[in-house]
């Protein structure tokens, strides 16, 4: 009896070892902005985005249908991954601001070293996050917008 026992209580614990390392290891490097971001609001009913370089105070300002779902389409499928902090010093960096139904729902602020932050003008817990984008093809994409 003892023996059955011990035999259960081995394979409970590979059994749930299994599923937290299925559950860790499936989603570790499968973010995407669209699933961390978007999904938390409803891009449809987005009225503006507004763009601002820190260097020079550029703004780009877009209102138009069209070109809110050209810019939501192109950065939706960026893969992006958790940082702790950012170490590389910072040049050039990019606000961007997102409003729906006239009013200012969150924003987010990216630096030329791949890592941004969002902010959540209503208030929330990510506000503190960082963010890194794998690769540099959104930075340069919102680099040339200007």
């Amino acid at each position: 009896m003892k023996g059955n026992k011990s035999v259960f209580v081995i394979s409970l614990v590979i059994i749930i070892g299994f599923v937290f390392c299925y559950i860790f290891f499936s989603g570790v490097g499968k973010a995407s902005f669209k699933n961390e971001f978007w999904e938390k609001a409803d891009v449809r009913v987005i009225s503006q985005i507004e763009l601002i370089r820190g260097s020079d105070s550029k703004q780009i300002l877009y209102t138009k249908e069209q070109d809110i779902n050209v810019f939501v389409s192109t950065i939706s499928e960026a893969e992006i991954k958790k940082v702790k902090e950012s170490s590389i010093k910072i040049d050039e960096s990019y606000w961007i601001t997102i409003w729906i139904a006239g009013d200012r729902k969150f924003g987010l602020r990216i630096e030329n070293n791949q890592v941004f932050s969002v902010f959540n003008y209503e208030g929330s817990e990510n506000n503190a996050n960082l963010y890194e984008f794998k690769d540099k093809s959104i930075y340069k994409y919102i680099e040339n917008l200007f």
